[in-house]
């Protein structure tokens, strides 16, 4: 027997008749005036492919004033005759090559290892919970293990601040308890056998749907992505921001043994929940350095457990609109961009199209849902602020005024209670930190509200000058959409070409506009409530991607298919030649990571390099406009540019003497003061940088004995020995 909570668990039973055959409130659309409408939708799309394809490329690097286009990739990917004589090595030869040092993987496999152990972690947890939840039946096995690693890494996340704040990790303790977690699967097994608890009966299985006869060739075309965007994860991280803070604050935390309050970092105070994966990387393989590679593939896979989400959202209507989402997905430059970016977006991206599942699941909802869903929705939603503060009003929020409608429509609190639990167990441990670190516990977003300790009216104001909301205008709203339809240069044209179809599906128009409302709460709070940065709006991305598929699946003629795959094969070649060029990210994916480890630092600031392999290995140096630290092998004294700079808290209104003092009592042996990156910061529009600091006053320093006379490490970077 299947109660009624088990039956909301999962998707309605599928009828026999074609996924595509009109359901009673939903008429076919046009009827017979189908053949002009495909004929005119033919013209409308091959327009907008020639003119995303036309885009220039306005992060690209213009090469002797050439502006790159899509159009031009695709034209690339194949040696090009120039002059008659010349040829220039294709997209795919490029492509290829990066691919060809297979003599170097190896190297990847400790890697590949402690992901593994940290993910069969994070799936023991979630497993865990969906059994605790009773939702364990009723999804299929690939839904299952996608949310299982999802809301297990939250909860991990958790864990691991929890156990780094007590001091402990130890390696081996950390192995010990993620080898412990990963057991939790087999461990109720095992107990159910015990307790003579019978298998999920048959009737608790989802119901086989439709096989797809062409599954196999979107199977296909996902690989690559896939592929590439592992091995890309797995490289050196290179970005300013991962190394600023996504990885170096994790790193001080390994270094320290401790997670500890970190008040030249910022960043370092706001939820770090896939964070606590790169720590858990360099705490399972004890080096910072390799275990940041093990955390950069752990971000990595919430792509594909997204993809998996987005198959399972568009699959309600057919198994070609599952596939054709998960492709869409997964071919998004964007998509492998933070893929092999160390961003938050990927994992953020996963909680936001788990939520939409996890509501589609138990609708239109009622009092059976309390015990199941809500909690399920409560811990993904905890899981998208746990990835950084917008998930409160992308997630948390909507989500929550549909717990308080559930709390209307039952009269009863159980739905909010639930769903606030869930909520709960995920950020509590963040928000507990944060108060006993600085009073405030959302800090530093909550200074008017708690008046937190190391922040003040004048950082307050820095911070919202540039992380504030932007004034509203027409123009950036009619700007905005365009990027997100396809200008952006990292943007996928499926998602204009087939998203608005989504509606036209008969049998699924009330699924579309579910997600079509869910979109646009994302875009419009992004454009309303944030500073416009454009990866900021990424989690419109797997909900747009579902509603691709429902699109690209409205109708099944043979004019559509021709189109559709013209459609799909031009996009696809286009994002996969672009996602190997360096315009979408570090490429060099078979490379030899030991080399890299020490090239790498220096093509991205060789005088900083520098420093770091000509002092000893006792210096402590003070950095003075550098915070993109990571890759530095000493310890160094820094802070990000919305701290208050270190050099002016040690050395405004005090003497020579007190000055040295203080210098001596942190260790600081060295100053290094990187000029341009002052200058830069100071230029308009920018986050701007104490005046306190002027070349006058280390003259000033050198000529009073307290500084020797400075050494270039560069054309703007100057290094002073501490006397």
């Amino acid at each position: 027997m299947v109660d009624r909570a088990d039956a909301l668990s999962r998707p309605a039973p599928r009828r026999p008749a074609s996924p595509t055959a009109p359901s009673p409130t939903d008429p076919p659309p046009f009827g017979s005036r189908l053949g002009p409408v495909l004929a005119g939708l033919a013209v409308v799309e091959l327009v907008w492919l020639i003119v995303y394809l036309a885009f220039p490329l306005v992060n690209a690097p213009k090469v002797e004033g050439i502006t790159f286009r899509r159009g031009f990739i695709l034209l690339q990917t194949f040696p090009q005759v120039i002059e008659g004589v010349t040829f220039r090595r294709s997209m795919l030869g490029h492509f290829l090559e990066q691919l060809s040092h297979v003599e170097n993987l190896p190297q990847r496999v400790p890697i590949v290892m402690v992901a593994g152990l940290i993910a069969a972690a994070a799936i023991g947890i979630g497993d865990a919970i969906l059994a605790i939840l009773r939702l364990r039946t009723g999804i299929r096995w690939p839904v299952r293990i996608a949310l299982s690693y999802g809301l297990g890494a939250a909860v991990l996340g958790g864990l691991t601040l929890i156990v780094g704040r007590m001091g402990w990790l130890h390696p081996w303790f950390i192995r010990t308890m993620l080898a412990g977690l990963a057991m939790l699967p087999f461990a109720r097994m095992a107990w159910n056998r015990f307790r003579g608890v019978a298998p999920e009966a048959a009737e608790d299985r989802p119901a086989p749907q439709p096989p797809d006869r062409t599954a196999w060739l979107f199977a296909l075309g996902i690989v690559p992505f896939v592929t590439i965007t592992m091995l890309g994860s797995m490289l050196p991280p290179y970005d300013f921001d991962v190394l600023e803070y996504h990885v170096e604050g994790p790193k001080e935390y390994f270094q320290a043994g401790q997670i500890t309050f970190l008040p030249h970092n910022v960043y370092t105070n706001m939820p770090f929940d896939v964070e606590m994966l790169h720590l858990l990387g360099m705490s399972a393989m004890g080096d910072w350095w390799w275990g940041v590679l093990a955390g950069q593939l752990l971000v990595a896979m919430f792509g594909p457990a997204a993809a998996v989400m987005a198959y399972a959202i568009a699959s309600r209507a057919s198994t070609r609109a599952g596939w054709i989402a998960a492709l869409v997905y997964l071919s998004t430059p964007w998509v492998h961009r933070f893929g092999i970016i160390a961003y938050v977006e990927g994992p953020l991206c996963f909680y936001q199209v788990a939520l939409a599942w996890g509501w589609l699941q138990g609708w239109p909802g009622g009092a059976d849902r309390v015990g199941r869903s809500w909690p399920l929705l409560g811990l993904a939603a905890g899981g998208a602020m746990g990835c950084k503060y917008t998930g409160l009003i992308s997630a948390v929020i909507p989500f929550g005024l549909l717990a308080i409608g559930d709390v209307w429509r039952s009269r009863g609190v159980r739905p909010l209670l639930a769903y606030g639990l869930g909520w709960g167990i995920i950020l509590a441990p963040w928000l507990v930190k944060n108060l006993a670190d600085t009073g405030d516990p959302v800090y530093p977003l909550g200074y008017r509200v708690f008046h937190g300790r190391n922040w003040d009216e004048a950082m307050e104001a820095k911070w919202n000058r540039v992380h504030g909301p932007r004034p509203f205008s027409w123009a950036e709203l009619g700007s905005s959409i365009v990027d997100i339809a396809g200008r952006s240069d990292w943007q996928s044209g499926l998602y204009a070409a087939l998203v608005p179809l989504a509606l036209l599906r008969p049998g699924s128009r009330r699924l579309a506009l579910a997600l079509w409302a869910f979109a646009a709460w994302i875009f419009l709070t992004w454009f309303l409530f944030t500073h416009r940065l454009d990866r900021f709006w990424l989690p419109l991305l797997p909900i747009l991607a579902a509603l691709a598929g429902l699109g690209a699946d409205w109708v099944r003629r043979l004019g559509w298919t021709a189109l559709l795959a013209t459609l799909l094969a031009t996009s696809l070649l286009t994002n996969l030649m672009y996602d190997s060029s360096i315009m979408t990210g570090f490429n060099e994916w078979t490379s030899n990571l030991a080399t890299l480890r020490t090239d790498l630092p220096r093509r991205l600031n060789p005088p900083l390099a520098l420093l770091d392999e000509k002092l000893p290995a006792g210096a402590r140096p003070m950095l003075v406009g550098p915070a993109a630290v990571f890759h530095l092998n000493h310890r160094v004294v820094y802070n990000t540019v919305f701290n208050r700079e270190t050099i002016e808290e040690i050395a405004k209104g005090k003497s020579i003497e007190e000055i040295r003092r203080a210098l001596h009592d942190r260790g600081v042996t060295h100053i290094y003061v990187d000029w341009k990156e002052v200058v830069r910061f100071r230029q308009p529009g920018n986050y701007g940088f104490t005046d306190f600091v002027t070349r006058d006053l280390f003259a000033g320093w050198v000529a009073a004995g307290l500084l020797d006379r400075p050494v270039d490490f560069g054309a703007e970077q100057e290094l002073y020995r501490v006397r």
